[in-house]
């Protein structure tokens, strides 16, 4: 007979099987038909909002990248919020704007984190879409045509992108790792998309939504794109996924800036699941059922394997349960150490990095200002 601990520890190791494994192979294995977007559309006005914090090395190919576009330009507008940039990108922006007279930017006067900023610039938009980008995104030449597209057929209120990362050449076993993950989430938003309507969620570097359905970003909010995504789903709009809108992005080959970044996405988690938690009572199915699978069992994946250890210790396999909870993660640490980041090591470094968020949302968070994430650092 099954202990009771013994059937706590299984269930618990079952769930993180649930959301790592069973769930992604479902909607690999059953994809669904894919959205048709083709057909003619009456381009809508549209603004593309981010926010920059020294960037100076790569915002002149960012703005770039968003006007070498097959979308008319006269319906065009590009809103920049520097927060306080001290590294000359500010001036490389005012340059820009001698060539392009419909960029913008919008110096914060006090470091105001990125939502802050995002907020600040819709609010002086007056386009019928807004686009939501990230300073180090680049565009290819129909991502925007491919963002506002469903909107203006009136197939979706938001429009989540696609991002592909470039490794540039750097061998790095984070670059893939990050680069395997990147791609197996676009799968199964993909999948949600096609066959339920919703996109959990939309990528805070590139997505696209109604200007009327935005809602300002609370104070302090990291993950701002869930929080737009989750507010749409609550009023019952349909969010997309268009892998043909694509942008790309300069993959990070340093695990300790992805362990920072992956800090920051488990705080903004805490706080979205906090704040829409009613809404998986409210709308069960779909949005509940794949809210759950896809990201509540991820976010407290480090929260199931301490319970699938404490219980493992008191049964009978209790040298078994220590030597798979305990001895496997000491053993892909010692292989980082190494400078080996095996898929193994990086779920667990991963997962730390989850629960060291969570720790720092109970503490309580006082400001959302980020320093953003260093590129091509020759790392694990």
């Amino acid at each position: 007979m099954v202990s009771l601990t013994m059937a706590i520890s299984l269930s618990a190791l079952c769930l993180i099987a649930l959301t790592y494994a069973v769930y992604p192979l479902w909607q690999l294995a059953f994809p669904g038909k894919a959205n048709d977007f083709s057909g003619e559309y009456t381009p809508p006005t549209v603004s593309i909002v981010f926010a920059a914090y020294n960037e100076s090395s790569i915002i002149e190919d960012k703005i770039r990248s968003l006007y070498h576009t097959n979308y008319p330009i006269d319906l065009l507008s590009v809103w920049v919020g520097s927060d306080m940039s001290d590294d000359g990108t500010d001036a490389i922006i005012r340059s820009l704007q001698k060539e392009f007279p419909n960029l913008n930017l919008n110096v914060n006067e006090v470091r105001s984190g990125k939502s802050a900023t995002i907020n600040r610039l819709v609010a002086l938009s007056s386009a019928e879409v807004i686009i939501a980008t990230d300073a180090n995104i680049l565009f290819k030449e129909t991502t925007i045509e491919e963002l506002v597209r469903p909107i203006a057929q009136e197939k979706a209120t938001a429009v989540a992108g696609t991002l592909k990362y470039e490794d540039k050449g750097v061998a790095s076993s984070t670059a893939s790792n990050e680069k395997a993950y990147l791609s197996l989430e676009n799968a199964i938003r993909r999948a949600e998309s096609r066959k339920h309507g919703i996109c959990l969620g939309m990528e805070g570097g590139l997505y696209s939504m109604k200007k009327a359905f935005w809602q300002p970003i609370p104070p302090n909010t990291f993950m701002e794109d869930f929080f737009q995504t989750v507010q749409l789903i609550s009023r019952d709009q349909k969010v997309l996924f268009n892998e043909s809108a694509v942008g790309l992005e300069d993959v990070s080959t340093s695990l300790r800036e992805e362990y920072k970044r992956k800090i920051r996405i488990s705080i903004g988690n805490w706080q979205n699941l906090v704040r829409f938690y009613p809404l998986i009572f409210k709308h069960p199915y779909p949005f509940g059922g794949l809210f759950i699978m896809h990201k509540v069992l991820r976010w407290v994946t480090p929260h199931l394997y301490l319970i699938a250890l404490a219980a493992g210790l008191f049964t009978p396999n209790w040298l078994f349960f220590t030597a798979m909870l305990v001895g496997l993660p000491i053993s892909q640490l010692i292989l980082l150490a190494l400078g080996w980041a095996t898929p193994l090591a990086y779920f667990y470094a991963m997962n730390a990095a989850l629960f060291v968020g969570f720790i720092k949302y109970i503490k309580g968070v006082k400001s959302s200002v980020w320093q953003p994430t260093k590129r091509n650092q020759h790392e694990a």
